[in-house]
Parts: structure tokens; sequence; C-alpha cells
């Protein structure tokens, strides 16, 4: 029988297709797995080198950006304490102005002072001679006269009314 055999040989040959089918599916189910676990792996190791490379990259900005960022701390520090210093030395000047001022004042008082005791001894001077004169001329002749103190101490001479008599002049002339 011929057709049985054909049908056998074509059941056969459907089996051995389905088998074959079968087989090719598991095969292609595992290189799709295998190739899976490839892709996931190179995945990884991607994201590993990436990672290292951007590490290589970005440490030394970031030691650099460390370095910046404590730099700028110390120079804010700094700043700080040349802002204070510079804040007490400027309360420090006004202090020694003030203090200059002060005694620039206290000295002007102290020539003025001198000019007015110059001054009181000049006049008490010229009223000594204006006192011994009129006690003289009270016990003396009206026609006597003598230099004031004022005058004879090298000061302003005082002009008197007997310095104008005729005897005063004369006395004056022996003097030159």
């Amino acid at each position: 029988p011929p057709s049985r055999l054909r049908n056998e040989k074509g059941q056969d040959s459907q089996e051995d297709q389905t088998r074959m089918l079968s087989t090719v599916a598991k095969e292609y189910q595992v290189k799709q797995l295998k190739l899976k676990e490839v892709n996931e792996q190179n995945r990884k190791e991607a994201l590993a080198a990436t990672e290292t490379v951007a590490n290589l990259v970005t440490d030394p900005v970031t030691t650099n950006v460390s370095e910046v960022f404590a730099t700028q701390r110390k120079l804010e520090k700094e700043v700080k304490g040349l802002q204070t210093n510079t804040s007490h030395f400027a309360k420090q000047t006004r202090q020694w102005l003030e203090m200059i001022d002060d005694f620039n004042a206290n000295l002007k008082e102290v020539g003025d002072f001198q000019n007015w005791a110059k001054t009181v001894e000049w006049d008490m001077k010229n009223i000594a001679s204006a006192l011994d004169y009129v006690s003289r001329s009270d016990s003396h002749t009206p026609s006597s006269s003598f230099p004031p103190a004022a005058a004879a101490a090298g000061d302003f001479p005082v002009a008197t009314a007997a310095d104008d008599t005729p005897a005063a002049e004369a006395k004056s002339r022996k003097k030159t």
C-alpha cells in the first residue's frame, strides 16, 4: 500500500517537520535569550564605561570647583577681616583728628593767653609808672619828671603831661 506509505511518509514527514520547526523555534529562543544576555551585558559594560568616563572627566572639574569654593571662602574671610580693620583704622583716624583739633585749639588758647598776659603786664607797668609819677610829683616840684617804669623797662613809652615841658625836652636831648 503505497498510499499508506505515503501517508505514513507524509505523517512522518509532517511529524519531522513539526519536530524540526519546534527545534528551530527552541534554537531561536535560545539564541534570542543568549542575545538578550549579551545585550544586557554590553549595556551594563557601556553604562560602567560611561560612568568611568564621566568620573574621569568630572573628577578634576569637581576638584577644581572645590578648590575654587575653598579659595572663595578664604577670600570672604579676608574681606571681612579687612573691612573690620578698615573700620577700626577709620575710627582711630577720626579720634586722632579730633585730638589734633583739640590740641590746636588749646595751643591757640595758650597763645591768646600769653598775648593777654603781655597786655596785662604792659598795662600794669603803665599804671605803676603813673602811680609812681603821681606820688613823686606830690613830693617834688611840679616841673620835675622822670621816665615811667615801662619806658625804663624798654617797652613802649608812656606819654605824660610832664614830657611836654621844656625840662623834659632838655633831658631827652641829653640822652641822645
